[in-house]
């Protein structure tokens, strides 16, 4: 059996890169399964989730696909004494894409409207509606964005990992790189034509007239009254008691 999980933070381009995968049919069907209202079911036992992340995320040639965001992993060592990614990659061949938004202004705006509106894809009712500008809510969306993708990079190559490293900005124009990346990583020919999907940009000018005022407001207001009280750090010490099922501590430096 061979999957591909894409390791990323929300609001990186990961959902509209992945149904433009999904739509071939044959490269798996990512999403964001560890989140059990989108599993469709509360598995009892780590074994019954990963049976279920399989089977909903798989596409019948064998192949399955999996969006892992570093709560997921946290929730499943948390849950079920058991890291997520670390098993999938001992019981499978797993391919692994770190997809990254250098932008991260922009992806902790999108972040911070998103989680204010509940509306996460462009698909949902009322999607478009722009909630009231946050600056708090901005900082700390920033804040755990660059947490995750640290984390992400420290994991990778703690348990060397091999993977391929993407950013969302070179995919705008052409986002074949990724689908070919998902394919090489399935032992899948590149399917040919154009992919389909029914997202959208959701970036609008209410992003930029935010992104302006963070900028200026950033200046004039003080950072760490903003940003999350208590945090455990995503660092080196941390990620290794994580990997030993060890409690993090808040509190170190």
């Amino acid at each position: 059996m061979k999957g591909v999980a894409i390791l990323t933070e929300a609001r990186s381009g990961s959902e509209w890169l992945g149904s433009l995968a999904n739509s071939t049919g044959t490269l798996g069907q990512s999403a964001e399964w560890l989140d059990t209202d989108t599993l469709g079911c509360r598995p009892k036992s780590f074994d019954e989730l990963l049976s279920a992340v399989i089977d909903r995320g798989g596409t019948e040639n064998g192949r399955f696909a999996v969006k892992l965001f570093p709560r997921h992993l946290h929730w499943s060592q948390a849950k079920y004494g058991a890291d997520f990614l670390a098993e999938c990659v001992r019981r499978h061949a797993m391919g692994l894409i770190l997809l990254e938004r250098r932008d991260r202004l922009r992806q902790a705006i999108s972040y911070c409207r998103a989680k204010a509106s509940g509306r996460w894809r462009s698909t949902m009712d009322g999607a478009d509606m722009v909630p009231q500008y946050d600056f708090a809510g901005i900082c700390q969306a920033y804040f755990l964005i660059g947490q995750s993708y640290a984390f992400w990079e420290a994991y990778l190559h703690m348990a060397d990992l091999p993977y391929d490293h993407l950013f969302y900005e070179d995919l705008l124009d052409d986002p074949r790189p990724y689908v070919a990346s998902v394919a090489r990583q399935l032992s899948v020919e590149m399917p040919n034509g154009e992919f389909k999907t029914n997202l959208r940009l959701q970036r609008d000018s209410y992003t930029e007239e935010w992104a302006e005022r963070f900028q200026s407001d950033a200046k004039s207001k003080g950072l760490l009254a903003h940003l999350p009280k208590k945090v455990a750090p995503r660092n080196i010490k941390n990620l290794a008691r994580f990997l030993l099922k060890k409690q993090m501590r808040i509190g170190q430096a």
